[in-house]
């Protein structure tokens, strides 16, 4: 008995190391089709989606940083075919980018991680080359995937699951979050997406600070698609008509049908309509097109991405669907929150504090 008490030592020993090992944490996944395309979640069209990993879209609310080594591993299902005609580049954003939870608000790759592909588990892979704060350039930190570049091709319909693993250097699973994709039939008939492209690269128009009374600092900005994916040109803002649309309690969205560039409901095509929250007893608030030198709103297609981005993408030109919009809060401090939407389509919800 004496000659095996070592031997038994080990195997406690080790017995007891390896419980002690922590258990990945879990969470849910979610996901939504991606801001800058229209059919990105359509059967037989490009993947084109984004995997939140921190839903909470708060800029001044963490997300998460990545050490030297540490992996995020995106799993989709064998359905989803990799279109080798398209090269995964490990060290462009290409084909899937990290964002701090905005659009056009990525996580610089140079320098900081790369991309791969393995294709025995059909997972893009994601390596940190250096550790990635959550603070200063990187701030607040990682909260999205963008899985983009026409890397994949969505299946046929249906419900589909994907997980997404956060592990350390050595392979250990540190988060694991599971959700699951909605491929759909056919395109949505109409859809809006959040966007930054009329702001300098990396600017978030969402969750700004006004003073009470005042405008914003940036004009929010979306991006308007109608039937078949064709962008919705000639839109702006004109006011609510609470009798026609009580719904939109902030403003009415109208199509300049007669380009005339007066936006007039009742003889243009009213397309959607923006929703108020205000501060109890707010008044003043407004949701209004910005007006151009010729004294006349700037509407959808009219309004230049920022020259900020590269000129071969549309940087310093018209962007085709973007709509510009100038909020100006109440006479009341608090939490304003506009949405936007479309109708027969999806809307968007936006956060300005005024104090």
């Amino acid at each position: 008995m004496m000659k095996n008490l070592p031997m038994l030592v080990a195997v406690a020993f080790l017995a007891a190391a390896c419980s002690t090992v922590p258990a990945p944490v879990r969470q849910d996944l979610m996901t939504a089709p991606s801001p800058i395309s229209f059919d990105g979640n359509a059967a037989g069209q490009a993947t084109d989606e984004v995997f939140v990993l921190v839903p909470d879209a708060d800029p001044n609310k963490a997300g998460f940083a990545m050490r030297t080594g540490e992996s995020l591993r995106l799993v989709l299902p064998v359905a989803f075919k990799r279109n080798t005609s398209v090269a995964v580049v490990p060290d462009m954003d290409t084909n899937l980018v990290l964002t701090k939870g905005w659009a056009q608000g990525s996580v610089r790759l140079a320098e900081q991680y790369r991309v791969g592909f393995d294709e025995s588990k059909n997972a893009m892979v994601v390596t940190a080359l250096k550790d990635i704060s959550n603070e200063g350039t990187n701030a607040p930190g990682i909260k999205v995937i963008h899985l983009r570049g026409r890397t994949f091709n969505n299946p046929i319909p249906g419900d589909y699951p994907v997980t997404v693993t956060h592990a350390s250097a050595d392979g250990k699973a540190l988060t694991v979050w599971q959700g699951g994709l909605k491929v759909l039939d056919g395109t949505p008939a109409a859809r809006l997406a959040p966007t930054n492209f009329h702001l300098s690269p990396g600017t978030n128009a969402d969750y700004q600070m006004a003073a009470v009374a005042q405008p914003t600092p940036h004009l929010l900005g979306v991006l308007l698609w109608g039937a078949q994916g064709a962008v919705l040109n000639g839109v702006g803002i004109a006011p609510r008509d609470l009798t026609r649309f009580p719904r939109y309690t902030g403003g009415l969205l109208v199509q300049d049908t007669n380009q005339d560039k007066r936006l007039d409901p009742a003889t243009d095509k009213v397309v959607g309509g923006i929703i108020g929250a205000a501060p109890e007893g707010a008044v003043g608030q407004a949701a209004t097109s910005p007006m151009g030198a010729d004294g006349r709103p700037v509407l959808s297609g009219d309004v230049l991405r920022n020259d900020g981005f590269p000129a071969a993408a549309g940087g310093g030109k018209p962007n085709p669907g973007l709509l510009a919009i100038q909020f100006k809060a109440g006479d009341k401090p608090g939490v304003y929150r506009p949405t936007v939407e479309l109708i027969g389509g999806n809307s968007v919800q936006f956060t300005i504090r005024a104090k």
